[in-house]
């Protein structure tokens, strides 16, 4: 197996290979800028290379082919098929398709475990699609695998799977004052995670509406904006959502609830939770904070959210080979109740599978000691960022809103292992350094090797001026670092920076 860390997923020939070396990979290398572009305007040429890729926006082999199998077996003229972990989740998506396109679906059980089927008319299949990726609601690749053997999972791994699923609640819980494992909720994605808590607390279309507090990552806005009620948008704040908030509110409107991340992604910024907070609590309205770019080892955000969700996927894993989700609820906190009774019936319809358990039980051992690995790392790697002249603009939460990150750091608690920022000489600079760097390309973060990718193309490539007005630039690079030694680290970035001047400056150009 391919060593990350001494040859990393950068060269031209790596591009379409799993990240990492594994048949159950969530990342894909995207080691040029022009494999980026050519991936976001659907070029055959990148797409045809892709061993695998981010699991809800890019079915994996397995799952494709369970796909195919339910549509061979399902399917009448003109329809194709999405497969759901649940009947519950095929009924969500039909709603979904209904209510987007004016369109039915038709659905089947596929005749293991719970996995149900969505049969869908062809024209009408980028709508399905769109609520596999905004809810988060998916069938893993191991679970497809299993289904396409057709074997029922046999006790002892049954027996092994429900092992692992209390030890990761234990594992979970441990990391938050007052937690109990019982109040921890697990899903088959983050996203799966966060559409749980937005369909109880404001999933009916006459809900009011939620407020999103700073730059969100794109599905959680996505899910806000077209579910339930709608979304109040105010991801550009300089009050860190305070004024705003207090504002909505004076003016007799009401909110289901208020999202923000800690801190937000890719901006690295941090919402004022701690003057949000009583705000929110003197109308009852519960405050959900997603503290996955943090981590729970840096950060205790139930000093101030009512409701905390976060992604497995990312450094709860580390490995890169599985993705997952977690709810994580705390007694005495707005909403607990009605959350406590309805969070079972959603676990259910979107589970973790056993076996995608048992290895991510097996990853997190180390969870902790990763996190402040990556912590001192990635403060080497972005000193040396920070007194680089090419740079024009840096996001971390050590710079960015310090102040409002604090009131929720621990006092063990570091500043994460996520920047971002942004190259002088604009998308010609930006795009020289990017095929220069030796780490490995891709979407995601939290893997134990570092990993960098264009966010905003990536996230945003076809509302970039939307992006781009909330702070998030065309050519903006986002960085997750590793475990790598930090000197080799810094020596990478080093190297691709005079690489991309000496390109610069050539008089034949690049």
């Amino acid at each position: 197996m391919r060593d990350p860390f001494s040859e990393p997923f950068s060269r031209e020939e790596d591009l379409g290979k799993a990240l990492p070396e594994s048949e159950h990979a969530v990342s894909v290398c995207l080691p040029r800028w022009s494999h980026v572009i050519g991936y976001e305007e659907g070029d055959p040429e990148v797409l045809e290379t892709f061993e695998c890729g981010y699991p809800r926006f890019v079915p994996h082999p397995f799952v494709d082919e369970l796909f195919f199998a339910a549509q061979e077996e399902f399917a009448k003229k003109n329809e194709v098929t999405l497969v759901f972990p649940s009947l519950a989740a095929a009924w969500r998506c039909a709603e979904y398709v209904k209510r987007r396109s004016g369109a039915g679906c038709r659905l089947e059980s596929y005749g293991w475990e719970g996995l149900t089927v969505l049969l869908v008319d062809e024209e009408y299949y980028g709508a399905a699609w769109k609520y596999w990726q905004h809810s988060g609601e998916i069938v893993s690749s191991r679970e497809a695998e299993s289904a396409l053997k057709d074997e029922p999972v046999d006790d002892a791994v049954t027996e092994a799977g429900k092992e692992a699923l209390e030890t990761i609640r234990e594992r979970i819980a441990s990391f938050y004052s007052g937690v109990e494992a019982s109040d921890v909720y697990l899903f088959s994605s983050g996203m799966g995670a966060v559409s749980a808590v937005h369909r109880i607390l404001a999933g009916k279309q006459d809900s009011p509406p939620t407020i999103q507090i700073e730059f969100p990552y794109l599905d959680s806005f996505k899910l806000q904006e077209q579910f339930g009620g709608g979304v109040v948008d105010l991801s550009v704040s300089e009050s860190g959502g305070v004024n705003e908030t207090q504002e909505w509110l004076a003016s007799g409107n009401a909110a289901s609830a208020v999202f923000t991340e800690l801190p937000s992604n890719p901006l690295l910024r941090t919402a004022d939770l701690a003057k949000i907070y009583p705000l929110l609590r003197e109308h009852e309205i519960p405050l959900v904070v997603d503290d996955t770019v943090a981590t729970s080892v840096n950060v205790d955000s139930f000093r101030f959210a009512d409701v905390v969700t976060t992604s497995l996927t990312k450094t709860f894993s580390g490995a890169g080979d599985v993705a997952a989700g977690a709810v994580i609820i705390k007694k005495g906190s707005v909403g607990y109740e009605v959350l406590k009774e309805a969070l079972p019936i959603e676990e259910s319809s979107s589970p973790l599978f056993s076996r995608d358990a048992i290895v991510l039980e097996r990853n997190s051992r180390h969870f902790e000691d990763r996190v402040r690995a990556t912590n001192e790392i990635a403060t080497e790697l972005i000193k040396f960022m920070e007194n680089r002249s090419e740079v024009e603009a840096l996001w971390h939460p050590s710079s960015q809103c310090r102040e409002r990150y604090d009131q929720l750091r621990k006092d063990d608690g570091g500043y994460g292992a996520l920047f971002s920022f942004m190259l002088r000489g604009g998308e010609e600079a930006t795009q020289q350094f990017y095929d220069a760097l030796k780490v490995s390309k891709g979407p995601s973060l939290g893997t134990d090797f570092s990993l960098a990718c264009p966010y905003t193309l990536l996230a945003h490539y076809d509302e970039l001026e939307w992006a781009a007005e909330r702070g998030a630039p065309k050519n903006l690079l986002r960085v997750w670092v590793g475990l790598e030694d930090p000197e080799d680290l810094i020596d990478r970035f080093r190297s691709a920076l005079l690489e991309m001047a000496e390109k610069l400056q050539s008089p034949s150009g690049p």
